[in-house]
């Protein structure tokens, strides 16, 4: 910075740097499009705001036009969002031909071609116009491309540039044109359609932080206005910024600006406290209200959240450039990879989205809390239902009981009482049991030993083999017979079996043990 020149002419904060503007720091991204451009390869600069996309595309334009190429620089949101189709195609083509300094009548040639929709007249015009009228290679840039994505016919747009680039193998008039696409999205975002092919064309062109080594003239801009204290200074920037580079240039500008003096570590902390980590700052910076901003407009952004509260506490993140949520993060400007491993961009951003900042913005999971309450309902109803179940199953086991014991306990006959006994058992069997052997069941009336023996004894025919099968069974007779009756009542249960013809049935023999029968 010489002596004349103020240093708001040299440092820039914001905004698109000229070409010859001598705060401009090369990068590699600079020889990369030049030479992808210049060989005619389409490419695209995807990359975070205030990254120096805009920059990068003025002095790429810039040599591309010293090497013998024609170039058209159109800002897409210089369209217009608010346009029907036709006018924002009719006014593209309108500045490619003013770059191009293609004399015609624009508006007449749209007209006459009007049997065609918008996306065949602009790919008419590029082919029968640019590539008739111009012998050069031709680079359009397309700049702030993130502009169309609320657009509803953007789709057929960059659908429209895959096809020219297809072209190529057929027609080779296409080789001469070339398109750079840069702006903050992500190839998936251009074409919104699940079921169209997505973009997938060109080549990616990085772009990242600005090279401690290579910042050069922002040292001898600072070392201009602060004799012998532009290193040191630059240093402190960039343990600051890491060298993004518009945080870079604020601090230089601010720094050049200030009163004369040493600029101490601790006088440039005090501007960085100032213009980004004050509270005041953190309301008005524009780049930090974008960040913010940015990661608000995500509706789901839990997951993105998450990810950042991770890479925040230091856990070692993989760089993986298939990951959605990594690639979002890295648009909005939150985070960077160094050799392979995710990190928060810069310390002042680390100390602005904090962790209160993470958890302002981290959505409460309400797919987990309707999960939880769905469940609860559900708990609640399987719950209800179980309840009104063993009551009604309650209900019916006590009137079982009243019905069928008593019948059970009342019955003269025998046949009856084996009847009552075998509906008791489907019933409730193990009240069937307590009273078959003498326990207390209700007020019903407690049976003997001799009773016992003596209702088995009575049942003479088969006519009585069904209730049989299952009251036998049901009274356990192997593990429930006291021990004392024993040998009075087993043989009476066996002779009854004998009697119904049930000798053989398996399920009479596990409960009475192997037994025969009178010839």
């Amino acid at each position: 910075m010489t002596a004349e020149m103020r240093a708001v002419d040299f440092f820039k904060a914001g905004g698109t740097l000229h070409q010859n503007a001598p705060s401009y720091i090369t990068r590699p991204a600079d020889t990369e499009l030049f030479n992808k451009a210049l060989a005619g390869q389409f490419c695209y600069v995807l990359t975070s705001r205030q990254r120096g996309k805009s920059s990068l595309m003025i002095r790429t334009a810039g040599r591309l036009r010293r090497a013998g190429v024609r170039v058209s620089i159109i800002d897409l949101s210089g369209l217009g969002t608010q346009v029907t189709q036709e006018q924002w195609y009719l006014g593209m083509i309108a500045r490619i031909a003013n770059d191009l300094r293609i004399r015609m009548d624009v508006e007449q040639w749209w007209r006459e071609h009007g049997t065609g929709g918008p996306i065949q007249r602009f790919t008419d015009f590029l082919h029968d116009v640019v590539l008739k009228q111009v012998e050069e290679r031709v680079v359009v840039f397309l700049d702030e491309i993130d502009s169309t994505l609320k657009l509803d016919f953007t789709d057929d747009f960059f659908a429209a540039i895959r096809v020219m680039y297809n072209a190529r193998a057929s027609d080779p008039e296409y080789d001469r044109l070339t398109f750079v696409l840069l702006g903050v999205a992500t190839p998936t975002d251009l074409v919104k359609d699940p079921k169209r092919t997505p973009f997938n064309i060109g080549q990616r062109i990085e772009l990242p932080e600005l090279n401690r080594t290579d910042a050069t003239p922002l040292e001898e801009g600072l070392g201009a206005r602060f004799p012998e204290r532009g290193a040191p200074i630059l240093d402190r920037i960039f343990h600051w910024t890491n060298g993004h580079p518009y945080l870079t240039q604020r601090i230089c500008l601010e720094v050049a600006e200030a009163p004369d003096g040493t600029m101490s570590d601790d006088e440039l902390d005090a501007i960085v406290e100032r213009l980004f980590l004050s509270d005041e700052a953190r309301k008005k910076e524009n780049n930090l209200n974008y960040v913010d901003s940015a990661i608000k407009a995500i509706p789901d952004r839990r997951p993105l959240m998450k990810l950042y509260r991770r890479i925040f506490g230091g856990e070692n993140v993989p760089e993986d450039k298939r990951d959605p949520a990594q690639e979002r993060l890295r648009l909005v400007g939150l985070i960077r990879a160094e050799d392979g491993v995710l990190s928060v961009r810069n310390r002042i951003y680390k100390q602005v989205f904090d962790q209160p900042w993470i958890q302002q913005n981290t959505p409460r999971n309400s797919a987990k809390l309707v999960s939880i309450m769905a469940s609860l309902v559900v708990v609640l109803a399987l719950a209800l239902v179980a309840f009104t179940l063993y009551q009604n199953q309650q209900q019916k086991l006590a009137a079982a009981q009243q019905t069928y014991g008593t019948g059970f306990a009342t019955s003269s006959g025998a046949v009856l009482k084996l009847n009552n006994l075998a509906l008791l058992c489907n019933a409730d069997a193990g009240t069937a049991r307590d009273l078959f052997y003498g326990k207390q069941v209700g007020k019903l009336p407690l049976t003997t030993a001799a009773q016992r023996a003596d209702l088995f004894d009575q049942l003479k025919d088969s006519s009585i083999a069904a209730d049989l099968k299952v009251a036998i069974p049901c009274l356990q007779p192997q593990s429930q017979i006291p021990a004392a009756e024993r040998n009075q009542l087993l043989p009476a249960m066996q002779g009854a079996a004998c009697r119904a013809g049930l000798k053989d049935e398996q399920q009479v023999i596990d409960a009475l043990g192997t037994f025969s029968c009178p010839a």
